[in-house]
C-alpha cells in the first residue's frame, strides 16, 4: 500500500470512527445538560472520556498507523481501555445513526407542518404536538440499555479476543478413494501477524496446531495484517510447525497492502509453509492420488467481481489438471482440494468442480451481534450468505473458517477464533 493509499484509506477509517463518535458526543452532552444543567461535574464527564480514549491515536499516527511495539504494561493498562471505548462507541453510534436515519422522514414531515403552524392557527386547528414525555423516556431507556450492552460487549469481546475454539469437522468426499479415507487437515485462517497479533501469540497457536497431529496444515491467507515487516514475527513463531504430509498455504489479500512478494519469499525461506501460489502439487497417500491447488488474492476486500482473481483459479485449475492428466490420472478420479482466501465466489467456482475449497477472510463476522440458523447479524453477514462454516453447491463443497486474528479493531463477540481439524471422509 503506497503512502497515498494508506492515507486516503485511513482518513476514511477516521472520518467515519470520528463521526459516530461526535454523534455518541453530542447525544450524550445534549442528555446530561437537560437532566443535569448544573452540575460541573457531569459537564467534564461528558467531554473528558472522548478526549482521553482518542489519545493513543496520536500514538498511532506517530507510529506509522500502527500500535505495534507497544510495551505489554501500556498495551494493558492504555490500549485495552482504548478498545474496548472505542468498540462501544461504534456499536452505540450506530445505533443512533440507524434510529436518525429511521426517524428522518417522520423528522421532515414534522418540520413541514409546522411550517404550516401560522395556518393552523388561522383555522382554530390544534398545533403539531412534539413528541410526548413517555416517548422520549422510552427512548433514553432504549439508548441506556444499548449503550450498557455495547459496553459490556466490547469488555468482553477484547478480553476474550483469543479464546479459540477446536473444531472437530468430518467432510464426506464423494471421489474420495478408500486409502485416503481418514485423512486430517488443520486449517487456520487469517493470522494477521501485527498490533493485535504478537509473535508469543502465535507460538501459542503452533503449540496447539502441531498438538492436533493433523497429516496437512492449511493456511489460506492473510498472514500479516497491513505492514510486510509483520512477517518477520510471523515466520518465527511458525517455525516449528508440523504436518505428516506437509503445510501449504497463500496470500490473502491483507497480504497484499504492503508486498506480498516479500512477505511470500520470507515466509517461503524461512518457515515449514509451502507457499502455493497459483499452482498445484500431487499428493501420493497410500498409493492415491490428491491434488491441492492454492491462488493468490488481490488486495480487494469486498464481494464485487473481481476478474484478476479469477484468471487466478482458471489458471490454477488448468495447472492442476495438465499435472494430473500428465501423470497418467483421470482428472475426475483425483479428489482437488483448493486454498482459496475469499469465499464470495462458491458458485461460480463450482462449475471446475474443487472437491472442497478452504476458505477464511470473513472472520466470521468477528462482531456478531446475534445469530439464528444461516442469518449472521454481522458485517460479514451484510456482505455475503457465505460466513462461516461447512456449504456445498453440486459436488463441491468449501469450509470458511473464522480465522484467529482481528482487524479494525482486537474485538470478537459471539465468534471465537476458530482452529479447525477436518477429517476426510
Amino acid at each position: 500500500m503506497t503512502i497515498w493509499n494508506r492515507i486516503i484509506f485511513f482518513t476514511i477509517v477516521f472520518g467515519i470512527f470520528f463521526g459516530l463518535q461526535y454523534l455518541v458526543y453530542r447525544t450524550f452532552r445534549k442528555f446530561a445538560r437537560s437532566k443535569y444543567p448544573e452540575s460541573k461535574f457531569i459537564k467534564y464527564l461528558s467531554v473528558y472520556p472522548f478526549i482521553i480514549f482518542n489519545l493513543p491515536f496520536i500514538y498511532i499516527i506517530a507510529n506509522g498507523f500502527s500500535s505495534a511495539n507497544i510495551p505489554e504494561t501500556i498495551y494493558t493498562y492504555v490500549f485495552l481501555p482504548f478498545y474496548i471505548f472505542q468498540g462501544a462507541v461504534i456499536f452505540i453510534g450506530l445505533f443512533l445513526l440507524i434510529g436518525k436515519i429511521l426517524k428522518a422522514p417522520f423528522s421532515i414531515s414534522y418540520w413541514i407542518l409546522n411550517k404550516f403552524e401560522s395556518i393552523n392557527k388561522f383555522f382554530n386547528k390544534p398545533e403539531v404536538k412534539k413528541i410526548d414525555n413517555s416517548r422520549r423516556k422510552f427512548i433514553r431507556g432504549t439508548t441506556a440499555l444499548v449503550s450498557g450492552y455495547a459496553f459490556t460487549g466490547a469488555t468482553l469481546g477484547v478480553l476474550s479476543s483469543h479464546d479459540y475454539e477446536i473444531v472437530n469437522k468430518d467432510i464426506k468426499i464423494d471421489n474420495l478413494p478408500k486409502e485416503l479415507a481418514g485423512t486430517t487437515i488443520t486449517l487456520i485462517s487469517d493470522i494477521h501477524s501485527g498490533p493485535y497479533m504478537k509473535e508469543n501469540m502465535i507460538k501459542e497457536y503452533t503449540d496447539v496446531i502441531n498438538d492436533l497431529k493433523s497429516d496437512f496444515i492449511f493456511i489460506p491467507g492473510d498472514f500479516t495484517n497491513s505492514n510486510k515487516l509483520e512477517v518477520h514475527p510471523l515466520v518465527k513463531a511458525i517455525s516449528n510447525l508440523k504436518a505428516n504430509k506437509g503445510i501449504y498455504g497463500t496470500l490473502g489479500n491483507h497480504d497484499y497492502f504492503s508486498d506480498p512478494e516479500y512477505v511470500a519469499k520470507v515466509i517461503s525461506n524461512e518457515s515449514p509453509v509451502k507457499m502455493l501460489r497459483n499452482s498445484s502439487e500431487l499428493i501420493n497417500i497410500n498409493g492415491k492420488n490428491i491434488s491441492i491447488i492454492g491462488c493468490d488474492d488481490t488486495r480487494k476486500s469486498g464481494s464485487d467481481s473481481d476478474n484478476t482473481l479469477m484468471s487466478y483459479y482458471q489458471s490454477s485449475m488448468d495447472l492442476a489438471k495438465d499435472q494430473i492428466e500428465k501423470s497418467g490420472l483421470v482428472y475426475e478420479e483425483v479428489p482437488k482440494l483448493l486454498l482459496f482466501h475469499k469465499p464470495y465466489f462458491f458458485e461460480e467456482m463450482t462449475e471446475r468442480k474443487p472437491d472442497l475449497i478452504f476458505s477464511g477472510h470473513t472472520h466470521g463476522g468477528q462482531v456478531v451481534l446475534a445469530s439464528f440458523g444461516d442469518l449472521n447479524i454481522s458485517f460479514a453477514g451484510a456482505v455475503s450468505k457465505y460466513i462461516s462454516g461447512l456449504y456445498r453447491s453440486g459436488n463441491s463443497q468449501m469450509y470458511i473458517s473464522r480465522g484467529i486474528g482481528s482487524v479494525a479493531l482486537p474485538i470478537r463477540f459471539n465468534c471465537p477464533p476458530e482452529i479447525t481439524k477436518i477429517t476426510l471422509i
